[in-house]
């Protein structure tokens, strides 16, 4: 059977060589990895033994726990519609016979997108309460900084195309954006701020020094955007510490993105994740190993 699973393991390893992957939340047979601790020693009785107290059966673990991403995928979490001028058609473009000035239903590009290259860095304290040996609740609360990059439509980049007002006229006319911007690229490079987590994980059955355990974790942060690049062939331009407005319709006033602007607040990103894993582990002397799906 020893043989088998370690045959297993490595088998799994070497066809997935090419895209393995650690499990942010840790190995999920870490619940009765560790027994003994410093300040006292742990206890791998049984459940069932009626000689038993809740004192033998709970344990605290606490860490450090590190989460350094590279490539990450994210997706875009935003309403399927949003409210912005009408696209212009042939006539507008060409004549400039109807500027965009009412606002109309339509796609959100952002909608079901999703940025291809993220890096997310997570320091944080780590907090387990383990039962029987078998069972962690855990939560981590630390400090996240973030970089952000994909196609402009994962942002909902807009702009307005074709009109017959003068610029002299824009504070008064009134205008709306009327065309989302897709071909350019944006990036955005976030602070240092507050992130927490919480979790669970359980061995669900062990077989000699195999272990299939199970795992979920929810984190989230919102950290503020400390630098927004924009590249595309119209115009490229970095903002330091962006601001905004929260819940404004357009027509935007003529003061927006200036510093005479009043009411906005810093530009920061909602993020939050979640993660469920099912994963078989070996114990090989001092390494535990492991490999599964999450």
């Amino acid at each position: 059977m020893k043989k088998l699973l370690k045959s297993v393991l490595v088998f799994a390893a070497l066809s997935s060589a090419s895209s393995l992957q650690a499990l942010p939340v840790g190995n999920p047979a870490e619940p009765s990895l560790m027994i003994d601790g410093i300040l006292w020693e742990g206890f791998g009785g049984d459940p069932c033994d009626p000689c038993a107290t809740w004192c033998d059966a709970i344990s605290m673990r606490v860490g450090y726990y590190g989460d350094f991403v590279f490539d990450r995928v994210l997706k875009t979490d935003v309403n399927k519609e949003f409210q912005m001028g009408a696209a212009p058609t042939t006539n507008d473009a060409a004549d400039l016979q109807n500027d965009p000035k009412t606002n109309v239903a339509r796609p959100n590009p952002a909608y079901g997108k999703h940025m291809q290259d993220a890096e997310m860095f997570t320091n944080a304290a780590y907090m387990a309460l383990n039962i029987w040996d078998r069972f962690d609740v855990f939560c981590t609360l630390g400090a996240t900084t973030g970089y952000l990059k994909g196609n402009s439509a994962s942002f909902n980049l807009v702009g307005l195309f074709g009109t017959k007002t003068k610029s002299s006229d824009f504070n008064t006319a009134k205008l709306v954006p009327n065309i989302a911007l897709n071909r350019a690229v944006v990036e955005l490079y976030t602070d240092t701020t507050f992130a927490w987590s919480v979790g669970a994980r359980a061995a669900l059955w062990e077989c000699g020094c195999a272990t299939l355990g199970a795992s979920f974790q929810y984190a989230q942060s919102k950290p503020k955007v400390e630098e927004l690049n924009v590249l595309c062939n119209a115009s490229e331009f970095t903002i330091n510490k962006p601001k905004g407005y929260v819940g404004a319709e357009f027509p935007l006033d003529i003061t927006a993105g200036t510093e005479a602007a009043t009411g906005t607040k810093d530009a920061s990103i909602d993020y939050h994740e979640w993660q469920a894993s099912l994963a078989l582990s070996y114990r090989l002397n001092m390494f535990t190993p492991y490999i599964g799906v999450k």
